[in-house]
């Protein structure tokens, strides 16, 4: 394949391949787009990280939100998101098959990934991605959701993905020098995992994602 410039919609594509992986297997948590519940706070941490849950319709895995504020502006902090150098996981090594697929709207894309982690069968799907960017207001949304129109049919050993929604988005604080990053998310592994275990690693696992993406953002700040 050709190089491609590293553009925006190149940092988000590696961002979809990598940072999602990480979301939504390492922590097993769960997206947005069905009304549930109300917000419940979980916590919040000593470095400023609130932590919330929610039961949703149709599901008794919980939807989780995090945000934090970052101390730079939103489209450094996208940026972050975006770079897989900003996590620490190993997801590169969990996926097996990562295709792109692109259509004529330069702002969506889809792409197929096929996952193997320890102890647990195969897993696959397909996600619809659209960005979203308002450069004169400093906002920026990344959204996200299971979709069949690209990919290979379901196979038998492997556990085909039908539940994930998710967004992440970012907006400037009014002091104008640090924004507001806010990640949400709902996603049902499938199989036989138990609900349990997967609300119990979004509370542990969701912070040090953020954490992960704030210190890169601030990185790039002190360049």
């Amino acid at each position: 394949m050709p190089q491609q410039r590293d553009t925006h919609q190149n940092r988000l594509n590696r961002y979809t391949a990598n940072g999602v992986i990480a979301f939504m297997f390492v922590t097993l948590v769960g997206a947005v787009g069905v009304a549930g519940g109300n917000w419940e706070r979980e916590k919040i941490s000593d470095d400023g990280i609130e932590l919330y849950t929610r039961s949703t319709p149709g599901t008794t895995v919980r939807e989780v939100r995090a945000k934090v504020t970052i101390a730079a502006p939103p489209e450094v902090v996208l940026d972050a998101a975006c770079d897989p150098d900003s996590y620490k996981g190993t997801t590169k090594k969990y996926v097996k098959k990562n295709h792109f697929y692109h259509v004529k709207d330069p702002n969506v894309w889809y792409n197929y990934q096929l996952v193997d982690f320890p102890m647990v069968t195969k897993r696959d799907y397909t996600m619809r991605y659209e960005k979203k960017m308002d450069v004169e207001k400093g906002v920026y949304q990344l959204e996200w959701h299971v979709s069949d129109r690209f990919g290979p049919p379901p196979q038998d050993d492997v556990v085909r993905v039908t539940l994930v929604k998710g967004f992440i988005d970012i907006k400037p604080m009014k002091d104008g020098e640090n924004s507001l990053m806010r990640y949400t998310l709902l996603a049902d592994p499938g199989g036989n995992i138990p609900d349990w275990i997967i609300n119990l690693a979004n509370r542990k696992s969701m912070p040090n994602i953020l954490r992960e993406i704030r210190d890169s953002a601030l990185k790039r700040v002190k360049k």
